[in-house]
């Protein structure tokens, strides 16, 4: 093995290592390894580039001259002093501003000063070999010092770049704590004028939340994570509004439970979105409580990029048989592998053939294709024959075979989840039933309210089942993630709006009751344009198109776009719309307010409480600004 070989393979050997995996040990605490490093962020791994580059500048000119034994040039001389000087004058910068970090944040001091400390003798170390390179000793540098020193110079430089990373990493965490311990506060406060001092200092709070979490998102590696941390910004976003909107309706309105069930489940979501950037951060490079913002429900996993769907099945069963067509080998082991891969998609499928929606015939063909998949599979699976030959060319071919049937199942899939959604999209009836629940809201009609909220209850269900099927074939982790998520938007709405068109119900004349319903039903019509969105985009992905381009922040105003005073009457108008296509919709369908009295049950509304409002909105129009500016 030349040195050339020995030193790329270590070079490369530390720097997969460093990319692509992670170490936990016993202690629960997440600890750096020299051989065992991983890397999260695109920012870090940049940064590394430079110093790989000199590194194998320098290799390759000593390899170059153990191979050719020719006399070395002195401009080859020069070359490899400069890049060893410069070498180490660049980790000696780079360890001030580590030892600086440390100075500065006292629970990674320890580590950073180790971890400077080796960067610098491995600099050092660098620099002396290629010393060694314009020596006329003759003395030849043994290979395994040379890579030791490289090896050594990588990971300690890692080690400096990930403890400053998780620095970045604890800021988030603490400007998410600063906004945990104001929604304590509003949550606790029963005075109008002390809950707009609280909204202000979680105004800014969330302003440094959504610096901080935007610039991370941009910077993680994961599509996966980028997905979540996209969501969850979204959510904060908007329930922004809605914490806003239904905690005035609750000051106005202590006895109403609705009212109060309704704000409550506000808090809960905001929680839920905190926890989920929290997760997103933290993941591989320290410890966190899955419970330190809310306690997950039992019944759903926070992550949901863990979800098993239809395609997700399909694949792993395809990854199983590619391995067995290349053994030609299915022993014990893998029978099982495959029989519980299969049995896994038949029962991701079971959304699709058990929907009332789903068309008989498509059911049928399902059905078809899965028993085709059963017999296939049954081939395969049988015990092995003594003619090892024929053994390996059925197996080949019966994989191949499976193999065809489940591209053709996916087909299938695919076809009876685009034609549902597209379907539901086009009938647009969740706009008629919410106008109808504001109409019979105001004029105070109980009976007409909770028929139309058993419609709405209705289309809610059918809406979050046709998401979920849009799931299930999803192809690519960032649709696999924000159509998980729509789905758990949609379910998360339902029961809100409909609590506050209850409350509407039980204070007709209530101007901020009104309110309140007018921005959750637009809340609710960007949930369902987010759906049109990921319609387009894995149509798109099914047929082998490439999305025009990146859809912008739904919710948000384009550039140069400014608030008018009756904004929120009207704030789906400002949003941008979605490209025509068989999957879209009007979205400017929103439900506008009309003009009403600001009388309230017989009291008057003061001046100050109205300038107030004015003023938590105004807030929340900067807060809007300043996370458009980040998309």
């Amino acid at each position: 093995m030349s040195l050339q070989t020995a030193v790329d393979g270590s070079i490369v050997s530390a720097a997969s290592t460093t990319f692509n995996s992670v170490r936990h040990d016993g202690s629960n605490h997440y600890g750096f390894d020299p051989r065992n490093l991983e890397i999260k962020t695109k920012s870090v791994e940049q940064t590394l580039v430079p110093l790989v580059t000199q590194i194998t500048t320098l290799v390759n000119l000593k390899e170059n001259f153990l191979i050719s034994g020719k006399h070395r040039s002195d401009k080859a001389l020069r070359s490899a002093l400069k890049i060893g000087s410069a070498v180490e004058a660049a980790i000696e910068r780079f360890v001030a501003v580590g030892e600086t970090i440390a100075d500065e944040n006292v629970d990674i001091q320890p580590e950073m000063y180790d971890a400077c400390h080796e960067a610098r003798l491995a600099g050092a170390s660098i620099a002396n070999l290629s010393g060694c390179l314009i020596d006329d000793s003759n003395v030849t540098i043994d290979k395994s010092v040379l890579v030791r020193a490289a090896r050594q110079l990588l990971s300690s430089v890692t080690r400096v770049l990930l403890l400053a990373d998780r620095v970045l990493v604890r800021h988030i965490l603490r400007a998410e704590d600063k906004i945990s311990f104001s929604l304590v506060k509003l949550e606790n406060t029963s005075n109008f004028t002390e809950f707009v001092k609280i909204f202000t200092e979680f105004g800014g709070d969330m302003v440094d939340l959504a610096h901080r979490s935007g610039d991370r998102q941009n910077d993680l590696k994961s599509e996966k994570r980028r997905g979540q941390m996209a969501v969850a910004r979204t959510m904060l976003e908007r329930l922004t509004m809605l914490l806003l909107t239904s905690n005035k309706t609750l000051l106005r309105h202590p006895e109403n439970e609705s009212a109060r069930q309704c704000r409550d489940g506000v808090f809960h979501q905001l929680r839920l979105a905190l926890q989920l950037i929290a997760l997103c951060v933290t993941d591989g490079i320290m410890q966190f409580d899955g419970a330190h913002f809310v306690q997950p429900s039992n019944e759903e996993v926070l992550d949901i990029g863990m979800q098993l769907t239809a395609n997700a099945a399909m694949k792993q069963l395809m990854d199983l048989l590619e391995m067995v067509r290349m053994t030609c080998n299915v022993g014990t082991g893998t029978r099982e592998r495959l029989v519980s891969a299969l049995d896994s998609l038949c029962e991701m499928t079971q959304d699709f053939t058990d929907s009332a929606y789903t068309p008989h015939h498509h059911r049928e063909q399902i059905l078809d294709f899965l028993e085709e998949c059963r017999f296939e599979m049954t081939n395969l699976i049988q015990p092995e024959s003594h003619d090892e030959l024929s053994r390996s060319d059925g197996i080949e071919v019966t994989v191949e075979r499976l193999n065809h049937r489940l591209r053709d199942l996916r087909k299938q899939l695919q076809i009876v989840a685009m034609e549902q959604i597209s379907e539901i999209l086009r009938t647009s009836d969740d706009q008629s039933i919410l106008s109808s629940i504001k109409t019979c809201s105001v004029s105070g009609d109980i009976d007409g309210v909770e028929k139309y909220l058993v419609k709405f209850q209705e289309h809610a269900e059918h809406i979050q089942e046709v998401c979920r099927l849009l799931h299930h074939i999803s192809l690519s982790d960032w649709l696999h993630v924000l159509t998980g998520h729509a789905e758990r938007n949609l379910r998360a709405f339902t029961p809100l709006t409909v609590l506050a068109g209850r409350s509407l119900c039980m204070h007709p004349s209530s101007r901020i009751a009104r309110e309140n319903l007018e921005v959750f039903c637009d809340t609710w019509s960007q949930c369902v344009n987010d759906l049109s969105r990921l319609a387009k985009e894995t149509d798109a992905a099914v047929s082998g198109r490439l999305a025009a381009e990146k859809q912008a922040y739904m919710s948000l105003p384009r550039p140069g776009v400014s608030y008018g005073p009756n904004f929120l009457n009207s704030s789906q108008s400002s949003m941008s719309p979605s490209p025509p296509s068989d999957f879209s919709f009007d979205s400017n369908r929103g439900i506008h307010s009309t003009q009403t009295s600001d009388n309230s049950n017989g009291r008057f509304v003061s001046s100050n409480e109205i300038l107030l409002g004015k003023y938590c909105i105004s807030l929340i129009y900067r807060m809007k600004a300043f996370f458009f500016s980040l998309h």
